[in-house]
């Protein structure tokens, strides 16, 4: 299980958070939410923690409210990755989703992994209203080689340049760490630039040369 992992538990899974008193209207919500068969989303896990840490963010009805739901791990049912693109652009105006199918194609053609997070990923699997207008979409890239790292880096450049609303999101690497890819296309040329890390359980400053260094030079094959 890894960051933006989206996450089944068991129906009738115990669950501490918090963000909100046992028996609250928001405690019942994420009863109710895990009751139904939704997922909740992996987070940054505790180091040394025996339980995991996962997220849920309730829809616009609720304020968006984001609850820290904390289980154990006999209470996961199955994980799964990031929401594919090609299941979050119906959410999208005919204009967008095209940007985006063509970005989700780029990234299948060398081999890297992209995948949706945020409140567009909510509304795909939950069929629930997260958007609105100054919404941005953001996006989880895994990248493996320097040939990956580039195409996506660029392919990420030019989808932001087309779309009308803020394109955000990570570069991950494959050690786990990532970085929002805003801030490594800034500093790309610069191997001792730091960027701030975000890893599966700590976060950090780390010169962008030691990050480009854990990639492979293999070619990338379209």
């Amino acid at each position: 299980m890894r960051r933006h992992d989206f996450v089944h538990l068991h129906r009738d899974a115990a669950f501490s958070t918090h963000c909100a008193a046992t028996g609250d209207a928001d405690w019942q919500a994420a009863r109710a939410w895990i009751a139904a068969g939704r997922p909740l989303v992996a987070a940054r896990q505790l180091a040394g923690g025996e339980r995991l840490r996962l997220g849920l963010c309730l829809p616009l009805a609720r304020q968006r409210k984001k609850l820290t739901i904390d289980v154990a791990p006999e209470a996961l049912a199955s994980v799964a990755g990031p929401v594919p693109v090609a299941r979050c652009v119906a959410r999208l105006p005919a204009a967008q989703a095209e940007i985006l199918r063509r970005l989700a194609t780029e990234a299948a053609a060398c081999g890297a992994g992209l995948g949706v997070y945020g409140s567009l990923a909510w509304e795909a699997v939950s069929g629930e209203s997260y958007r609105h207008a100054e919404s941005d979409i953001d996006l989880i890239c895994d990248v493996a080689t320097a040939a990956q790292f580039a195409t996506l880096l660029a392919a990420l450049r030019q989808a932001a340049d087309a779309l009308p609303c803020r394109l955000d999101g990570e570069i991950r690497f494959p050690g786990g760490d990532a970085v929002a890819w805003p801030e490594l296309a800034a500093q790309r040329h610069q191997p001792d630039g730091l960027v701030l890390v975000k890893g599966e359980r700590e976060v950090g400053l780390r010169p962008v040369g030691a990050l480009l260094a854990t990639l492979a030079e293999e070619p990338c094959h379209a």
